[in-house]
């Protein structure tokens, strides 16, 4: 899989601000925690446990209990192979977790944290886009043991009533990451291509039709996609080359106004530089604010030679202005996938190479002010 979060020896370097460290906790899970995913009722996060190193009884899945922020549960089963993403169904009972370094997508019963169910077909699966009613899931095959880590070029679409593949997509170049929009009329497919510059892409798929109605390009390696609650806008971060340069350092923002009547088209309307290697985004339910995790921080240059190595940043764009505010949170190592619990209270955040869990807490920051 990619994007395989760069090596544990790419130390991060962060920012020292006076407003940073609100940091609420730090939770300990398991090997190089990716992919993470909040209940509805925000009582519990899962944590998907990539296990880069293969170490032996690695593949798990981290239940983390939010009102406590402690793990109470750690899930393992043959299936997980290198778990990359969890996404949780809209009535909370269901829980699926691709498996990046296999052709399968896990489903956890949430009411049990057991393993009730394995979806086959798949070719190196990283993401899950579900509709509102539950009842279809898109995932993206970035590439695995069919296609080779990188060179997939389609998205499955499954019946989550009977877990079955019914029918594939053909999309651009190893498609990393995907969102559906709040109505569910359109899933967003960001392909990464080859990390260069301008090479990325955006596949629009309208779910009536389950076909290809468009495409945006001029991405820079483009790893997460998050769309607006109010379905105005995508965030796109660019992570850049997963061969350290060129390296991203910034957010897209993509116009989704097209998908109403009598409007412009689907384009990127501003683009807004950040930290380094961009990589998690998560949005507020109010739409109001972006939190973005910036993997790796080496390349900010000599005026941040004093700083901590081995902890990463996390920035907010307010997305008003798309302009950047003065909070930068410090977390761990390599900090990856970010999850915003639905209250509006706190950001959870993995952190890959440090095996934990950072959570901040997002009340903190509704008063700053823009910083740059």
């Amino acid at each position: 899989m990619i994007i395989r979060y760069v090596s544990v020896l790419c130390l991060l370097i962060t920012f020292s601000t006076p407003a940073a460290n609100r940091v609420f906790a730090t939770i300990n899970v398991g090997y190089n925690p990716a992919g993470i995913a909040i209940t509805p009722n925000n009582r519990f996060a899962y944590v998907a446990n990539n296990n880069d190193n293969s170490i032996p009884g690695g593949d798990t899945v981290s239940v983390i209990n939010i009102p406590t922020n402690t793990v109470v549960q750690t899930i393992s089963d043959a299936s997980f192979n290198q778990a990359f993403s969890v996404t949780i169904n809209p009535a909370g009972t269901r829980a699926y977790v691709t498996n990046s370094n296999s052709t399968t997508v896990t489903i956890i019963d949430i009411a049990t944290n057991t393993v009730v169910g394995v979806i086959n077909g798949f070719d190196g699966p990283s993401g899950v886009a579900i509709t509102p009613d539950g009842n279809t899931a898109y995932v993206n095959n970035y590439g695995g043991p069919h296609a080779g880590s990188g060179f997939g070029t389609t998205v499955s679409i499954v019946d989550l009533n009977t877990n079955t593949i019914t029918d594939t997509i053909t999309v651009g170049l190893a498609p990393v990451s995907l969102a559906i929009t709040p109505n569910g009329d359109f899933v967003y497919v960001i392909n990464y291509v080859t990390g260069n510059p301008g090479t990325g892409t955006i596949s629009i798929i309208q779910t009536s039709t389950n076909t290809v109605v468009g495409t945006i390009s001029g991405f820079s390696g483009p790893f997460e996609i998050a769309i607006t609650p109010n379905g105005h806008y995508a965030y796109v971060t660019n992570f850049g080359s997963n061969n350290f340069t060129p390296v991203g350092t910034t957010v897209s923002v993509v116009d989704l106004s097209s998908n109403w009547p009598n409007s412009v088209p689907n384009k990127i309307t501003d683009t807004i530089t950040l930290g380094t290697q961009p990589s998690g985004i998560a949005i507020t339910s109010n739409s109001r604010l972006a939190y973005v995790t910036n993997y790796n921080t080496l390349y900010l240059g000599p005026d941040y030679s004093d700083l901590t190595p081995g902890t990463g940043i996390v920035n907010i764009i307010d997305t008003s202005s798309n302009t950047v505010l003065c909070q930068e949170f410090i977390v761990g190592s390599s900090p990856g996938a970010i999850a915003l619990t639905s209250d509006g209270k706190y950001a959870y955040v993995t952190n890959y190479s440090s095996n934990n869990v950072s959570v901040i807490n997002i009340l903190d920051t509704m008063w700053l002010n823009v910083c740059r």
